[in-house]
């Protein structure tokens, strides 16, 4: 559904501005551009919920993080261009506890990402609103939870640092973003340009033939007595277990610097 939402999206963004796109070539000066970009936003993904101090209360993980890339693009025509883009985003959950039992807890997640896509522009004010919608894959990737016990623990032998490692396949989806450029200063090497943006995206993966690693981890804080586990469990091919994180999804504020030429 995410994967829909999105490309219905990047549809209505891109339909009408691709309908304007003109047949001349664009300036031929400006053929081509390159940026370098930074963002930071809300993962959300299917994580689950972190305890909030006692067995009974609990809070939203509020998975955020930051990210980083590039892309480049040909411009097709003054107002429509083709690009491609790379980006490592990395994120993590807000701290959780259970008095006496867990001092902490916590999830991250990182990742990289290729696109390719169109980007349309229309001129407004002293720049460009700009939009773009592309598909692309997510290298294989992995989530990590990490425990780390507290004193009611020791008794029984559980002490320092418990994580679990799941691994997750190649992974496919789709990307739409909109934002303004505003123009900076011409340069013998190019336009420069800066550019405010908000992105939306989502990425499906399954687990597949992986595996998930356990390293001194409880699986069940309920048992009695609870027993950490240090063992690799291997998926099978055809399906195994429902993982417990598959969808990459996030929308992320983004600041671009780049160069037409």
């Amino acid at each position: 559904m995410r994967s829909l939402f999105v490309v219905i999206i990047g549809l209505f963004l891109a339909w009408p501005a691709a309908l304007r796109a003109e047949d001349e070539a664009s300036d031929p000066h400006e053929t081509a551009f390159v940026e370098a970009e930074g963002g930071w936003g809300f993962q959300l993904g299917e994580l689950p919920y972190l305890p909030d101090g006692s067995p009974t209360q609990f809070k939203h993980p509020l998975v955020t993080g930051w990210s980083a890339g590039f892309t480049g693009g040909w411009l097709l025509a003054d107002d429509l261009a083709v690009i491609g883009s790379y980006q490592y985003r990395t994120a993590s959950t807000r701290d959780g506890s259970l008095t006496g039992v867990l001092d902490e807890v916590e999830g991250r997640i990182h990742y990289h990402t290729f696109a390719v896509g169109v980007r349309l522009y229309r001129e407004t004010g002293p720049g460009r609103l700009r939009s773009e919608f592309a598909v692309g894959l997510t290298l294989p990737f992995q989530t990590t939870r990490e425990y780390d016990y507290g004193p009611a623990l020791a008794p029984v032998g559980i002490r320092g640092t418990g994580t679990m490692v799941d691994k997750y396949n190649v992974g496919y989806g789709v990307q739409a973003q909109v934002g303004y450029e505003w123009p900076v200063v011409n340069t013998p090497y190019g336009n420069l340009y800066v550019a405010f943006l908000m992105e939306l995206r989502a990425f499906q993966s399954t687990n597949n033939g992986r595996s998930t690693e356990l390293n001194n981890f409880v699986t069940d804080l309920t048992a009695v007595p609870p027993a950490a586990i240090t063992a690799t469990i291997e998926h099978e091919k055809n399906g195994g277990p429902q993982p417990s994180q598959y969808a990459v999804s996030d929308v992320t504020w983004r600041l671009a610097v780049g160069a037409r030429f």
